[in-house]
């Protein structure tokens, strides 16, 4: 074997091992994306005479979860009615307004629609936003349904904790992060550490040390 030859065998042999080391990608049996928010229009209907101050406190409560937007309120009457008429419509609805105003829902537009042949009907409307599962995630064959373990090898790994994460979430606008906040948290929080930045830590761990244990006798 001359030199040369030996040389071009070196460096062949020295190319087939960087390639070896050479970074390799292959899909991941992990599922590595967050749970998503799934945007949709929330809609109720219910009888005037049905609404109750549980019920508002629920939509209240609803609507702080998951509502985004203003919430839309319509009170439908019957024109021809002789029993319940407009202005009937109109101070239900104020009332209605008012009541979801002290439940904490402020963010309401309402007005009054004439349908002929109904009760009188609240409608409510708002867009809502639902934690979910991440695209293209699902349970563990078998954990909710009658596949096997035969087809775990379509799985990603950790789809079923994500989905379980997902419906326990409280308030899925949090996981959009700071462009989910409404413009009042900011302020409430520069509020906070203001407050804090002012309290002199010495007087509170005075306060904190003022009662002692010989302070406290079992009735």
């Amino acid at each position: 074997m001359t030199k040369k030859v030996y040389v071009l065998a070196v460096l062949a042999g020295a190319s087939v091992m960087l390639g070896a080391c050479a970074r390799q990608s292959t899909p991941s049996m992990m599922n590595t994306s967050m749970p998503r928010v799934v945007e949709q229009t929330s809609m109720q209907q219910v009888p005037v005479s049905k609404i109750s101050d549980g019920y508002l406190a629920q939509l209240a409560d609803d609507y702080g979860r998951y509502g985004s937007g203003a919430v839309t309120l319509a009170l439908a009457y019957d024109p021809s009615s002789k029993t319940y008429g407009a202005m009937d419509a109109f101070n239900d609805l104020a009332s209605i307004k008012e009541r979801l105003r002290k439940a904490g829902l402020k963010n309401a537009r309402a007005e009054t629609v004439k349908m002929a042949g109904t009760e009188p009907t609240l409608f409510i409307s708002y867009d809502s936003q639902t934690a979910m599962a991440p695209a293209g995630c699902r349970s563990m064959p078998g954990f909710d349904d009658g596949l096997t373990t035969a087809e775990i090898g379509n799985y990603k790994f950790g789809c079923s904790v994500d989905s379980m994460i997902a419906q326990q979430i409280y308030r899925p606008a949090d996981l959009r992060g700071n462009a989910g906040s409404e413009p009042l948290d900011g302020r409430k929080a520069a509020n906070v550490a203001e407050y804090n930045r002012r309290v002199d830590p010495e007087r509170i761990q005075g306060e904190l040390s003022r009662m002692e244990r010989k302070d406290i006798q079992a009735e």
